[in-house]
């Protein structure tokens, strides 16, 4: 067996401090390994340099300090590998679920709400505070572990606030422009600030430094991305004017109503209409007043023009989730299928005076189409009502 000599020992020792092992235990450990490696492996005859050469690249991957670098995250961080290992697991599980959600909600499948919220949670609350554990942990500068964890928690704000948006959660408006606001007028600047000093990444931060301005400042500027007030008048005029004439129809309708010739079916039927008219008014009052936090008294006074004002064109009301019982979607569309199926008995052979529920964007949509949507609906129900009544009005009595 081969044996060492005090002279190879030392060079051993001093080529492990020349290869940046400060850690004076890790070097005499170190040595004793290679010494011991060399003393049963090495053959008779062999080049000690030549042997220790071929040995040393067992002992890291690109440079022999990386055992220090590892040992001193064992040392100072006992759970920095399970941290890797669920900060990996948490970014694939959350792309899988955040790709997989968004082909389900293009694909308007069940489930695509629950998918996009798992995996922007996993993304916002488990992966990107990791990173920024890791990076405070990896940094060496103290101004850029600040600067790199304060753009990981406005990362987190953004992805938070758009699972918000999707979702059609309140606050979202409020977390998204935040956190991309304070992205680009501020983490950006401070970003290249403090890393265009460091003389061998000057240029990588002037590219990053570069895209993410660009990037930052297209979010930014979809926040202005709304109708004009133009388009938002013209429509809270023709919202103005429909609902106008669904009052005129029904206080004629009232009239046709109380003519002599009307029958008791008549009757039945305008009873039904009336029931399911005054059902989507009280229902979209109750949107209304939830959607701008104002009594339903306050709600009948507001005018469209006047909520997409206070929303800035974006309304976030877009379903009926905060709906429950009478006024629920469930609820609206059993006494639509009730209404339809007298009015199939009417006229069976007029599909167009049935109303297409199925066809209408009730749900999954901006608050605005909603009141659209059931005000068309109102005005459907007074207009088949009254074409029937008039039927009625024109015979003459007996």
């Amino acid at each position: 067996m081969y044996k060492v000599t005090d002279e190879q020992i030392d060079f051993i020792l001093g080529n492990i401090k020349a290869n940046g092992v400060t850690i004076e235990d890790l070097q005499y450990n170190l040595l004793d390994h290679i010494c011991c490696i060399i003393e049963d492996e090495m053959p008779e005859g062999e080049d000690f340099y030549k042997f220790y050469g071929n040995i040393m690249p067992r002992f890291f991957d690109k440079e022999l300090k990386e055992i220090e670098q590892e040992t001193n995250n064992l040392l100072t961080f006992k759970n920095y590998y399970a941290m890797k290992n669920t900060l990996k697991i948490s970014g694939i599980i959350s792309s899988i679920l955040t790709i997989f959600g968004a082909i389900f909600k293009v694909m308007h499948w069940p489930g695509a709400g629950m998918l996009i919220v798992l995996g922007g949670l996993s993304f916002s609350l488990i992966f990107l505070p990791l990173m920024i554990v890791l990076k405070f942990k990896d940094e060496e500068s103290k101004i850029s572990k600040w600067v790199f964890s304060f753009g990981f928690l406005l990362a987190m704000g953004a992805a938070t606030g758009t699972i918000f948006k999707i979702m059609h959660w309140p606050f979202a408006n409020i977390l998204m422009l935040g956190s991309v606001t304070l992205f680009v007028f501020a983490y950006v600047p401070l970003y290249y600030i403090t890393q265009i000093r460091q003389a061998e990444s000057k240029f990588n931060t002037t590219i990053n430094a570069v895209l993410m301005m660009a990037c930052g400042g297209m979010l930014f500027a979809m926040f202005n991305l709304r109708p004009s007030s133009a388009l938002q008048e013209s429509v809270s005029a023709s919202y103005t004017f429909m609902n106008n004439n669904a009052m005129e129809l029904v206080a004629e309708n009232e009239m046709l109503l109380a003519s002599a010739n009307v029958k008791e079916e008549a009757n039945q039927f305008h009873q039904t209409s009336k029931k399911l008219f005054e059902d989507i008014e009280a229902t979209k009052l109750l949107l209304i007043s939830k959607a701008e936090d104002v009594s339903q008294e306050e709600a009948k006074k507001m005018t469209l023009l006047d909520m997409q004002r206070a929303n800035d064109g974006n309304i976030n009301r877009n379903n009926f989730d905060d709906a429950k019982g009478e006024h629920s979607f469930e609820s609206l569309s059993k006494s639509i299928e009730a209404y339809n199926a007298q009015v199939k008995t009417i006229y069976p052979t007029q599909a167009d005076k049935v109303i297409a529920i199925d066809e209408l964007q009730l749900t999954n949509t901006i608050l605005s189409v909603l009141l659209h949507e059931l005000s068309q609906i109102q005005l459907q129900i007074v207009t088949t009502e009254n074409s029937y009544l008039s039927g009625f009005a024109a015979k003459p009595s007996i």
